[in-house]
């Protein structure tokens, strides 16, 4: 990051979370523990380059994640077992928004606007998990968990 007297950095957002949600112990060796998930956020938002420039800054939830589409590249890419998994991927979403209020962040929740827009409420089954039918408004809005075979 470039110094204040270099060059200022206006607007920062921070996108992290989707890696870090794998689950634990899968094949991409990604998984981020939920409470050092936490503390990344915390530190880069606070980090002295950040913090220098005064920049503005927004947070960015993980998307959620579709296990349908997810199994169909896992057994294409030969992985056994699953990477990822709606409801790890929702507790990532939920610490975003809980460090993005705690430093007074505005957070951008990508997780829960794709959910609406496919069509799930609070207290349902998360749409994206196996335990419900697939859903084609998610699979439209999750097109890279998709291969695209020549």
């Amino acid at each position: 990051m470039p110094k204040p007297e270099q060059a200022r950095l206006r607007f920062m957002a921070v996108f992290f979370g989707a890696n870090d949600a794998c689950l634990p112990g899968s094949s991409t060796d990604q998984h981020v523990p939920l409470n050092e998930y936490k503390e990344n956020l915390r530190d880069i938002l606070k980090h002295s380059s950040v913090v220098a420039q005064k920049p503005r800054l927004i947070l960015l939830t993980p998307p959620p994640v579709n296990e349908y589409q997810l199994d169909e590249a896992d057994l294409v890419w030969g992985n056994k077992d699953p990477r990822r998994s709606a409801e790890h991927t929702k507790e990532y979403a939920d610490a975003c928004c809980q460090v993005g209020a705690e430093i007074g962040v505005a957070v951008l929740d990508v997780w829960s606007i794709f959910m609406t827009k496919a069509g799930w409420r609070e207290g349902e089954t998360l749409i994206g998990s196996k335990k419900v039918a697939r859903n084609e408004v998610l699979e439209k809005l999750l097109v890279d968990g998709q291969l695209l075979v020549l």
